[in-house]
């Protein structure tokens, strides 16, 4: 049954007498019909050339008994193929998937921190010009010359290199 608290939620329910996945079930009747259609085209056609002598009434009998028995042959064909197809493409989808949430989990994570990046580099920049302003209140206060250059914005000081 489903794990509806887990992150495939429905992805592993299961339904029918073959135990198919629900998620595969559109797979599933799609191949059974194409292996069954092939079968029965083959056995019609090999029922067909060797009732050719016979009456049009025991040649369409005849294909019908050829072409009846391979559902045996075409449920469990298609059984196997849909599970290979699953363990296939759908480990491969999956796996993909998660890779591409990670991507985005990731993107999202570097803009967030490139945001909270800018956000503090704005206030260290904002915190060393009040120092500075402060700085040069102060000497202006004490009446004593101030020569220090203000804070540039990729440094303390905009003569710095």
């Amino acid at each position: 049954m489903g794990r509806p608290h887990d992150d495939l939620g429905n992805w592993e329910d299961r339904t029918g007498i073959l135990n198919i996945p629900t998620r595969l079930i559109r797979w599933f009747s799609g191949i059974f019909t194409t292996v069954w259609l092939i079968l029965t085209g083959i056995s019609s056609y090999n029922s067909f050339t060797s009732h050719s002598g016979d009456s049009w009434d025991a040649q369409t009998l005849g294909i019908i008994g050829a072409g009846a028995p391979n559902i045996g042959f075409a449920l469990p064909a298609a059984y196997i193929l849909t599970e290979v197809i699953d363990m296939v493409f759908g480990t491969w989808y999956r796996q993909r998937t998660r890779e591409r949430a990670r991507a985005e989990g990731l993107e999202a994570g570097t803009k967030a921190g490139r945001q909270i990046g800018r956000q503090q580099g704005m206030k260290e920049q904002q915190e060393r010009w009040l120092q500075w302003l402060e700085r040069r209140q102060q000497a202006e206060a004490d009446g004593r010359p101030f020569d220090e250059p203000p804070p540039s914005l990729n440094g303390d000081h905009s003569t710095e290199e």
